[in-house]
Formats: structure tokens, sequence, C-alpha cells
């Protein structure tokens, strides 16, 4: 009777991954036309001046209809490289902002990258993996499908975490 409950245990855990996997693929069946047009105006590219640990990072551009920006951070000098993606961009006409919280040790090497994705995988991932308020999400990896249209590099200072 314990085996049959180990496999039937094993079987709803196979169940749960298919059933997951279908949905995101669903998700995912719109994948952005094209990369647009967006930048990043600040932080500076090739500056490598230090910033603070609460980075506001603003640009202009904004994608199409039925995609939407993110801003991904990934601290590139530590072992851990997950991603942190940012769904709370502020957006005004052409222009956009968001602050950013930099976490992890004084001095460290972060990229700041704009990622435009398919907004229903967007969702999706916020839904799923979102936080409080599922204004970002954490992955190893970029979404399938998702287009990097600005990166810069940037060095965390001293200061308060947003």
């Amino acid at each position: 009777m314990k085996g049959t409950g180990r496999h039937l245990l094993g079987f709803s855990s196979g169940v749960a991954v298919a059933v997951t996997a279908a949905l995101a693929l669903q998700a995912i069946k719109t994948w952005p036309s094209g990369v647009d047009e967006i930048s990043i105006d600040n932080p500076q590219h090739g500056s490598h001046a230090k910033v603070t640990p609460c980075l506001r990072v603003s640009g202009h551009g904004t994608s199409r209809p039925g995609t939407k920006q993110v801003i991904a951070v990934q601290q590139t000098d530590a072992s851990d490289s997950t991603i942190t993606f940012f769904t709370d961009v502020r957006i005004v006409g052409e222009e956009w902002q968001i602050s950013v919280p930099l976490e992890g040790p004084v001095d460290s090497w972060f990229r700041i990258r704009s990622v435009v994705l398919s907004a229903k995988l967007a969702d999706y991932l916020e839904s799923v993996g979102g936080s409080v308020g599922r204004s970002k999400w954490i992955s190893p990896t970029m979404p399938p499908g998702s287009a990097i249209t600005d990166s810069v590099d940037v060095q965390r200072g001293p200061g308060q975490i947003c």
C-alpha cells in the first residue's frame, strides 16, 4: 500500500509539471515581433562610475503592443548568477524609468538590461515567480523569446538599498 502511495505522489508531481509546462507554452505563443528601439540613457554606457545601490535606470523608446519591457539585473562577479526581472517600468510618452536595488556587496559589478518579451509570458512569469505586488521575479536564465534591447554594466557603491 505504501508503494502505491509513492507511485501516486510521483504521478501527481509529473502531472503538475506537465500542466505547468503546457501553460508556459501557451503563454509564450506570442513572441516579440522584431527588436524594439529601447535604449538605456542612465546610467551612461562605459562610465564605469560607482552608482548608488538604489539605482534609477531611465531611457527612451517603448515596446510594441503585445510585448512588455522589463529590466533585468544580474550581479556579474558572483557565483550565483540569477537574474532579477523588474516589471514596474514607468512609461511617459517615449521616456521610461525604474528604480532597482543592487543587492550585493559594495564594489560588486552588475549588468542592467532592458528586455522585451511577450506580455503574456511576462504576466505568467510574474504570477508564478513574482514577489509581493507581482512586480518582479527571479530566474537563472533569460525568458524564451526575449530580446535584449540595451545593456550597461555598473559597480555598486555604498548606501541604502531601495
